[in-house]
């Protein structure tokens, strides 16, 4: 008899107790004819083996070990109050070493973070996010819809375009004058109309000045709060046109000053070298 047969039909082999191959038979265990389970839960009927105590089938029994786990993983937690509604809930143990802010939902979530806002154009009430108030835009946290932010802006129909010569234009602004008229700096330069194109269609050099980002949106949104009060155009661009131009014109000595001092501190280095 071989080895590989004998093994395959459930026999035990010792090939190294004597020259000859001894063979010993393995009887199976007998776990008797399987019972009928009723599930004291579901009523569900199924064979199960003679052996087997339970009472429930999988399913019941599942779903009772994962709300037994659930309860477990609760007690563990903290019981703390909402921020928002001032509810009891379950939260984890780090949520009060961290002490970070705690809501029940969502929408408690939510309305902690609202902020009361009064619309620039028609001063009614609104609410809106903190996240949206970031002061890069005009528009962030300071309109209760588009057509306020729309009729604040002074005309409803946009105008993207600035003509068919603007990037030559622009250059050339930016050619004469190299620095933000408000802080004299040379990075990020936009180049700003006294008054908006969409109202003039102007594009000449007396109505155009470089400003830096910053400012850009500051002295955009200073012009829309004027108008809204002021209303007399002529009067408006000359305000802003004559305190521009100071500014610039005072920006402009200040970078010469400093310009000079600086030639000035390495030409007496040169001559003392």
């Amino acid at each position: 008899m071989s080895v590989i047969p004998a093994m395959a039909r459930g026999i035990e082999v010792w090939p190294f107790d004597s020259p000859s191959i001894q063979v010993k038979e393995v009887k199976k265990r007998s776990r008797g004819l399987p019972r009928t389970r009723v599930c004291v839960n579901c009523g569900k009927q199924e064979y199960v083996r003679a052996d087997n105590p339970a009472v429930q089938c999988k399913s019941c029994a599942s779903r009772a070990a994962g709300m037994k786990g659930i309860e477990t993983i609760r007690k563990r937690k903290l019981l703390l109050p909402c921020f928002e509604c001032g509810k009891m809930f379950h939260t984890i143990q780090s949520a009060e070493s961290m002490r970070v802010r705690r809501f029940c939902s969502w929408v408690c979530r939510r309305n902690y973070f609202l902020v009361e806002r009064t619309c620039k154009y028609c001063q009614k009430t609104f609410f809106v996010s903190q996240g949206v108030i970031s002061g890069k835009t005009n528009s962030s946290g300071n309109f209760c819809s588009r057509p306020c932010y729309n009729n604040w802006l002074c005309d409803t129909d946009r105008i993207t375009g600035r003509g068919s010569r603007w990037l030559a234009i622009r250059r050339e602004a930016k050619r004469r004058s190299p620095f933000c008229a408000l802080c004299g700096t040379t990075q990020n330069l936009e180049v700003h109309h006294i008054i908006p194109f969409r109202l003039t269609y102007d594009n000449s050099h007396s109505n155009l000045i470089p400003l830096c980002k910053r400012h850009h949106k500051r002295v955009e949104s200073i012009f829309h709060d004027v108008v809204m009060h002021i209303g007399d155009m002529k009067t408006t661009k000359l305000f802003f046109w004559s305190c521009l131009k100071e500014w610039q014109m005072a920006t402009r000595a200040v970078l010469i000053s400093i310009l000079r001092r600086k030639d000035d501190a390495i030409e007496s280095g040169v001559l003392a070298a």
